[in-house]
């Protein structure tokens, strides 16, 4: 009788204290870790603010730089400083996001996984490497672009077949803006070959092909004239225009070209005010311009048929 009544549950009243007990601990247990993980969030909003805050007062100094007339004395100095600012401000991005993400985990109570990742990282770096390779290419690339000034921000490029203006220059990629106002991203891993056409002189070359009806002095001496006539004055040409004489001929014709040394970026507007006093001076001087098909260009030579057609006289029948 004894066992029975010892084995007997307690009494409502007992239990009810108990289940009571047992709600306002977890009650007083749950508002602490609302309240620590509230804490919690609110340091993450502030590590990030204040991580937004660095690098809005990174980017606004790196403007500063770049809009300073003491840093632009020179032209490629001034390029120069702009490459370096604009990489500088990519540079920045990445490592202050990256701290801030890191902090923000350790926050949160996760810093225990991010020493595991860490190790992890130690221990199978060949592996992430592999995975990771692009990345790391685009930004070791993108480093030894800059070191070896290969272009700078302002250059006008051809890359891979892309030409166009360098925007802006970054750790993982390069930004190119066309003469259409197109933007064009390039990995800098994708750069196999570059050619900046910003560097140095370059050379403004017109050829313009004849028949072989045409007589080759009077072509070669109509041609240089209007070379001369199209660069003088001209404050982009660096040294006058130079006859080459006859560079080359098929079964269509003869080639003469003329070149004149001019300043970079110039080249394509001299290009064209040669070409505009080539026709002019052809046309003076009643010399045709070979066509693809042979003998004088689509409309000259049948305009002359025509000409000396009406000004025979009639034949008797």
């Amino acid at each position: 009788m004894h066992i029975l009544l010892t084995a007997m549950p307690e009494s409502p009243g007992t239990f009810w204290e108990q289940f009571t007990g047992h709600f306002q601990t977890a009650l007083e247990n749950s508002g602490v870790f609302l309240a620590d993980a509230l804490w919690a969030l609110i340091k993450v909003a502030a590590i990030f603010l204040a991580a937004r805050f660095t690098l809005a007062v990174v980017s606004r100094m790196t403007r500063h730089v770049m809009n300073s007339a003491r840093y632009h004395r020179t032209e490629s100095g001034g390029k120069r400083t702009d490459t370096v600012m604009t990489l500088t401000r990519s540079f920045s991005r990445y490592l202050i996001y990256s701290v801030a993400l890191v902090m923000a985990l350790v926050e949160l109570g996760v810093g225990d996984l991010v020493n595991n990742l860490i190790v992890t990282a130690g221990i199978g770096s060949v592996a992430i490497g592999f995975g990771a390779q692009s990345l790391v290419k685009d930004m070791v690339t993108g480093f030894f672009l800059m070191f070896e000034n290969q272009f700078s921000v302002g250059d006008y490029i051809k890359v891979d077949g892309q030409e166009g203006y360098v925007e802006a220059t970054a750790m993982r990629v390069t930004y190119l803006r066309t003469f259409k106002g197109e933007q064009i991203i390039i990995p800098n891993g994708n750069i196999s070959q570059v050619i900046n056409y910003t560097r140095g002189g370059y050379t403004a070359v017109v050829s313009v092909k004849v028949p072989f009806t045409m007589d080759a002095d009077t072509v070669l001496e109509a041609v240089r004239l209007a070379a001369e006539r199209a660069c003088a004055g001209n404050p982009d040409v660096i040294e006058p225009p130079k006859l080459r004489g006859v560079t080359a001929f098929d079964q269509y014709g003869y080639e003469v070209t003329a070149a004149a040394k001019v300043k970079a970026l110039t080249q394509w507007g001299c290009e064209w005010a040669i070409r505009r006093e080539i026709l002019r001076e052809f046309a003076e001087r009643g010399l045709e311009i070979a066509s693809i098909s042979g003998g004088a260009a689509p409309g000259q030579a049948e305009v002359r048929e025509s000409e000396a057609a009406a000004a025979e006289p009639p034949t008797e029948a």
